[in-house]
C-alpha cells in the first residue's frame, strides 16, 4: 500500500516535468520480465545496439543479463539505478514490448510524444484473450493493447482475427512484419550448424552426446491450476520414461509457462531436464529450437514457430475440452495440429520413437497441415523481420 502511495505521489511530481524534455533518438525495449532476455524484442535490441547515432536500452534487473549486455558494449537500465532510468524515460522516443504493457516508470512515458510498439509474442489458434470472471479484466486487456501506436503480427490472417476482431485495433495501428525471433529458423546454414553442434544442449547438460536426439516439451499456461500434463498420461511413469529415453539415445527437455507453474514437476532425473528461466535468464526458446529434433506440445504457439523447421511435432492434451471451454481457441485446434496426438504412454513412446528414427516420413504426413498453419498464422515470406521492424523504428526516430 505504501509503495502504491509513493508511486502515485512521485508520478504527480513528474506530470509537468515529463513534457519539458525533448525526446531524443532513444529506444527502450523489454521482455515479459526484467529477469529474462529473450523473444522478439531481444533481436531488435541487438540490431539497434549496433546502429550509430541512436541509443538502445534494455530494461533488466538481472545481474547475469547486465553482464552479458555490458560485455557486448551495449546499454541497459535497471531499478537499482533509478536516476539513470528516470533520465532515459524522460528522453526516450520509442518503446518496444512483446506484451500488453510498456516501460512506464512513474508514468513518465505515457505522453503521445513517445511512440509505443508491441511486436507480438505468439501466433496460433490458441492466441485468444485470457478470459476471467470479471469483464473489467478482459476489457482492460483490450484497452492496454490499444494504448500502443503500432501492434505487429506475423500474418494478415492473424492480424484480422486477433488484431481487428478481438482487440478492435484500427488499420493504422496494425503491422504485419513477422517475428524477429523466427528469422534464424529460415537460415538453413545456421540451422544445420546449430543442430550439429548442439551448443546450448551441452550447456544445459554437459554429459549429453552429440549423437543424441533432443526433444523439447513446451506445455502452455492454463487459466486454472493444473498438474504437469505428462503426469496425467495413462500408464506414464517418470522413472520408466527416463530409462526409456536413455536406451533410445533421446534427451527430453521441458519448459513451463512463467505465469503459473504446474503441480508435480519432475525432478532429479537424468534424461528429463527442466529448463528453468529463473536459473537460465539468457535462455531463448527459439534459439534452442535450432537444436531440437522433436517438439512435444499441447496448445503453445511454439508449434507455429517450430513448423518453420519442418521437424516432427507430437501433441498431448489431456484437458482439451476443459481448456477449450475456459480459454477457447480462435478456431478448431485439432484441425491445425502439424503432428500426431497421443493418448497413452505406449502410444507416446511409439510415436516418439518413429519421429526420432523416421523424421522425414513423419513430417511428410503433416505437410498439408503445416502449410495451412503457416498460411494462417505465419507468413513465411517474413524471413528478415529483425531488419524490417528495426528499420521501421529507425524511420520513426
Amino acid at each position: 500500500m505504501l509503495e502504491k502511495i509513493f508511486v502515485f505521489v512521485v508520478s504527480l511530481v513528474f506530470v509537468p516535468i515529463k513534457h519539458l524534455f525533448k525526446r531524443g533518438r532513444i529506444v527502450v525495449l523489454q521482455a515479459r520480465s526484467s529477469q529474462v532476455y529473450c523473444d522478439n524484442t531481444k533481436y531488435i535490441y541487438e540490431y539497434l545496439s549496433n546502429e550509430k547515432d541512436i541509443d538502445a536500452y534494455w530494461v533488466t534487473d538481472n545481474p547475469e543479463i547486465q553482464k552479458h549486455i555490458s560485455d557486448n558494449g551495449w546499454k541497459y537500465i535497471t531499478k537499482s539505478n533509478p536516476i539513470k532510468m528516470i533520465w532515459v524515460a524522460l528522453r526516450v522516443r520509442v518503446l518496444v514490448d512483446n506484451g500488453d504493457g510498456f516501460f512506464n516508470i512513474f508514468n513518465i512515458t505515457s505522453p503521445k510524444s513517445v511512440i509505443k510498439i508491441c511486436v507480438g509474442h505468439g501466433s496460433g489458434p490458441k492466441a485468444t484473450l485470457a478470459r476471467t470472471s470479471n469483464i473489467k479484466d478482459v476489457t482492460q486487456q483490450i484497452l492496454n493493447i490499444n494504448k500502443f501506436n503500432y501492434v505487429n503480427f506475423p500474418s494478415q490472417y492473424f492480424s484480422e482475427l486477433l488484431g481487428k476482431m478481438t482487440y478492435f485495433l484500427p488499420n493504422e495501428k496494425i503491422l504485419t512484419l513477422g517475428y524477429p525471433r523466427c528469422d534464424a529458423l529460415f537460415d538453413d546454414r545456421k540451422v544445420k550448424k546449430a543442430n550439429n553442434e548442439k551448443r546450448l544442449t551441452k550447456l544445459l547438460n554437459p554429459s549429453i552426446k552429440s549423437t543424441s536426439k533432443v526433444v523439447l516439451y513446451t506445455p502452455t499456461w492454463r487459466p486454472y491450476k493444473y498438474n504437469f500434463p505428462l503426469s496425467e498420461m495413462h500408464g506414464f511413469s517418470f522413472e520408466d520414461f527416463d530409462q526409456w529415453l536413455f536406451l533410445n539415445n533421446l534427451i527430453f527437455f521441458y519448459t513451463v509457462h512463467a505465469n503459473l507453474f504446474p503441480e508435480n514437476i519432475p525432478n532429479n532425473l537424468g534424461r528429463v531436464i527442466f529448463i528453468n528461466s529463473n536459473n537460465n535468464p539468457l535462455f531463448d526458446v527459439n534459439e534452442f529450437m535450432l537444436e531440437v529434433d522433436i517438439l512435444v506440445n499441447d496448445y503453445s504457439t511454439t508449434s507455429t514457430d517450430f513448423s518453420i523447421l519442418n521437424r516432427p511435432q507430437i501433441f498431448y492434451m489431456p484437458d482439451y475440452e476443459y481448456y477449450s471451454s475456459e480459454k477457447c481457441f480462435l478456431e478448431s485446434y485439432r484441425d491445425m495440429m502439424p503432428g500426431q496426438e497421443v493418448f497413452s504412454y505406449d502410444d507416446f513412446k511409439s510415436i516418439l520413437l518413429r519421429a526420432s528414427l523416421e523424421p522425414e516420413s513423419y513430417v511428410k504426413e503433416y505437410q498439408d497441415t503445416i502449410s495451412k498453419l503457416q498460411k494462417k498464422y505465419y507468413n513465411i515470406q517474413h524471413q528478415h523481420s529483425i531488419r524490417s521492424l528495426s528499420e521501421f523504428i529507425l524511420r520513426l526516430l
